[in-house]
């Protein structure tokens, strides 16, 4: 059954499998950056464990729920993907707003205040955008993959937002009805989520541009994981069941 909604407030959704480092003191500071920043808003947690085999455990599950009033930790046992962890934590969200970013937080927590302003002056699906300046600071296969990927969004899938995949997406309950409709369990599920957004005239979306924090490092793309994200991509393509 779902949650009561809130008339007010964010609920913060963030992903999280094989998670390195000291993250749980990196969440920890990074939350409490977010709350100072929006005082007046209540905002909850909503940390989504995607089957991870390393590097999270009940200690530092204690610890999160020690420091952080109120977290909600969706444990699932099996790794699915980052889509499917995303509608996870999205069926569990109480407010009116939602969010959801990368456990590292990697364009900062002021760009999580953006969108949820934009959502609260009344657009349904807000998108962080990264422009040329994060395109200059990729390796060079990745920043041809990604050009190549925002291509494709702009003439074959025709998306109303470029930078489709970038790891910052917010909505209020119109929006959340649309990604809870996406069915990619893997990286692709936020392009699936602003092409069916697409397909509804009546539904207002905006971008804020984002800047990755100058320590984030840049993940290789493996072969076999763009072998699966294409075959999700010509899922996309052929898809038309928009309920």
């Amino acid at each position: 059954m779902e949650p009561d909604i809130l008339t007010t407030g964010l609920d913060l959704i963030l992903p999280c499998w094989n998670p390195s480092g000291q993250w749980v003191e990196s969440l920890i500071r990074h939350y409490h950056e977010l709350t100072s920043l929006m005082p007046e808003v209540p905002v909850q947690l909503i940390l989504v464990n995607d089957g991870s085999r390393e590097n999270f455990t009940s200690q530092h599950i204690a610890w999160l729920e020690a420091a952080i009033p109120g977290i909600i930790i969706v444990d699932n046992k099996v790794n699915r993907g980052k889509g499917y962890a995303v509608r996870s934590g999205v069926k569990h969200a109480r407010h009116a707003y939602q969010v959801y970013t990368d456990l590292d937080f990697p364009f900062g927590v002021r760009a999580v205040k953006q969108v949820y302003d934009a959502l609260c002056q009344g657009t349904d699906i807000v998108a962080g955008e990264r422009g040329e300046a994060y395109l200059r600071e990729l390796p060079r296969k990745r920043r041809m993959i990604t050009r190549i990927s925002r291509a494709m969004n702009r003439f074959i899938l025709r998306l109303k937002v470029d930078d489709a995949q970038a790891g910052l997406k917010g909505f209020n309950r119109r929006g959340k009805d649309v990604l809870l409709q996406t069915e990619i369990d893997g990286f692709l599920y936020d392009s699936e989520f602003i092409y069916k957004a697409g397909k509804y005239p009546r539904l207002k979306m905006s971008t804020v541009p984002v800047l990755c924090r100058p320590d984030i490092r840049f993940s290789a793309f493996r072969t076999k994981l763009l072998l699966k994200e294409l075959r999700n991509y010509l899922k996309i393509i052929t898809s038309t069941n928009i309920s």
